[in-house]
């Protein structure tokens, strides 16, 4: 019986989760299998290889005692699961076809299919390719077809964390390398991975091309030579391996870990890497190659090809942002709209953080999907707020807000005589994302007019991997914020990370600060902070520059306006 990669088995379990979604099974089973399928996914070790031994699949998170016996049926079976075949004689050939497509949502799709009076995946594709859908159902639906149908390469940042470091395992056992150290785009924290570079020192390249090739039961290689092999893994991203010596790991890292744009300035300004070896300079460090260059060290996060070379050849690098300077959270979501958690129980897991401060904003009432809160419901919590302030003794001051919808003619989802009673507010787009570039900038600068507007949230409205911001003229926009003293926040959730660097870049030079915030929804979300945190030092942000850095009394004066 053929050996089963780990992305066969997880692809069977996916289309479970798809067939019992269509017959609108118990949702936490679909999360279930779609959960057991995304560690089988991440895993290095092969599944396959974990059966026939008899391991203990329940071992692996995510996986159970029923989804432990699935997977076993799958490799005993050679890729054939019994309750996926009699789901898809259940459902009918065409709801079936779904299931070779996890992506797509069958509510969706069902409700395309009556829309548009089609009934095949065949007439789906075409109806996609012809705009139909774009034209009737809206760019998003369009867009979620789309990113259903065609397959994607690339992960978020957040994901890759959970895959680097088996990678990194597997290399050190499996194909005894030496050393190792991930470079390129997750060195320097860019939002979206799409290969994953690893510089590795090792005796028998070859060696390590063909074990690699066993990586989660098997993985496809896509080109190699002497020193650097490339393949693509079942984690929807690639990973290259380049073989380097203990004397060249300096400079091999520094190229390895880019950007093509850094280094491209490095050259223009008259630093030839190349050069280095032949002149038999010390190439053991990053740090050596770069004093050799007449330069400070230039922190991984800030090597764009913007002015990093310029500042660090005048000792003039930013003393970038880390985590321990941030003083408090000011956009979190409690049980009163759509979060997790209470008040209480948001607050102290701050308070475990070392926060200063935590600011609760639940959604506003016109968002009613994430069950925002009416203007009766928000007087009622700010009152238990401020008794809460006033019975507290553990040092932690909870700051009354809200995330306030910015409506589409750019008015706040709450009258003036609430928002006056809030301690800030961050004000968000949540709706009506296809409005025309100058008419979704207008409609956050008349926003920003009201004297109670101070946060920008999400400012670009992106969801990383699913869809993109909505078009909006952001030079227009900082320009408008500097005048009236509004502010931006770094959104740290993972899928969002926005600002985007280059923004966040553009909002630092134009004076405008910038708030770091988790948007969290439990208490486990504050953990997201070191994402914010890190798209921040990729913009050069430093701790003067970051609202959420300032001690409570002078946050309190800052966001006066």
């Amino acid at each position: 019986m053929p050996r089963l990669s780990n992305a066969e088995i997880a692809k069977v379990l996916l289309g479970l989760a798809q067939l019992l979604s269509v017959q609108k099974e118990n949702p936490f089973k679909i999360r279930a299998y779609r959960r057991a399928a995304k560690a089988i996914v991440n895993l290095s070790e092969s599944i396959d290889e974990l059966v026939r031994g008899d391991s203990d699949l329940t071992a692996i998170p995510g996986i159970g005692k029923s989804i432990s016996g699935a997977i076993r049926e799958i490799v005993q079976r050679g890729g054939a699961l019994q309750l996926l075949e009699d789901l898809r004689l259940k459902v009918g050939q065409h709801s079936a076809a779904l299931s070779e497509y996890p992506l797509l949502d069958p509510g969706r799709v069902e409700c395309i299919y009556r829309k548009l009076q089609i009934s095949s995946l065949a007439e789906l594709k075409e109806r996609l390719e012809r705009g139909d859908i774009g034209q009737q159902m809206g760019a998003r639906m369009e867009q979620h077809v789309r990113q259903a149908l065609v397959p994607r390469i690339g992960i978020l940042l957040y994901e890759a964390d959970h895959i680097v470091p088996g990678i990194e395992e597997f290399l050190r056992e499996k194909c005894d390398v030496r050393r190792v150290e991930v470079a390129g785009d997750f060195r320097r924290r860019v939002e979206v991975i799409r290969e994953l570079s690893f510089l590795i020192q090792v005796q028998n390249f070859q060696n390590v091309v063909d074990a690699f090739a066993r990586y989660g039961g098997r993985t496809t290689l896509i080109s190699a030579d002497a020193t650097t092999a490339v393949f693509e893994i079942p984690s929807e991203v690639r990973v290259r391996l380049a073989n380097t010596t203990e004397e060249l790991w300096g400079l091999s890292l520094l190229i390895a870990t880019g950007s093509e744009h850094h280094l491209e300035k490095l050259f223009e300004l008259g630093h030839d890497l190349a050069a280095l070896t032949n002149a038999k300079a010390s190439c053991r460090t990053e740090e050596a190659v770069y004093r050799t260059l007449g330069l400070q060290l230039i922190p991984a996060e800030l090597r764009e090809g913007y002015d990093e070379v310029e500042r660090a050849a005048a000792r003039r690098l930013p003393a970038l942002i880390t985590t321990t300077d941030i003083c408090g959270d000011l956009h979190a979501h409690t049980i009163s709209s759509d979060g997790a958690h209470t008040i209480d129980q948001m607050a102290a897991a701050s308070q475990k953080k070392g926060y200063k401060y935590l600011g609760i904003t639940d959604h506003s009432q016109s968002l009613a999907i994430a069950r925002g809160i009416s203007e009766s419901d928000l007087w009622a919590q700010l009152r238990y707020i401020d008794e809460l302030n006033e019975r507290t003794t553990s040092g932690i001051r909870i700051l009354k807000s809200a995330e306030v919808d910015i409506l589409v003619d750019g008015s706040l989802d709450y009258p003036d005589a609430v928002l006056k009673e809030l301690d800030y507010t961050v004000c968000s787009i949540h709706s009506r994302f296809g409005l025309g570039k100058t008419a979704q900038t207008e409609r956050i600068m008349r926003a920003m007019d009201n004297r109670y507007f101070n946060i920008l949230g999400h400012a670009t409205g992106r969801r990383l991997l699913k869809r993109p911001g909505y078009d909006l003229d952001f030079e227009r926009v900082v320009e408008h914020a500097r005048q009236t003293g509004c502010f931006f926040e770094i959104n740290s959730s993972p899928e969002r990370l926005d600002l985007s660097a280059t923004n966040a870049r553009f909002a630092l030079q134009a004076g405008v600060k910038i708030a770091i915030n988790t948007d969290a929804h439990s208490t486990r979300e504050f953990d997201f902070i070191t994402y914010g945190v890190e798209q921040g030092r990729r913009a050069g942000l430093d701790k003067g520059s970051v609202l959420n850095c300032l001690p409570l009394a002078k946050l309190q004066r800052t966001l006066q306006r």
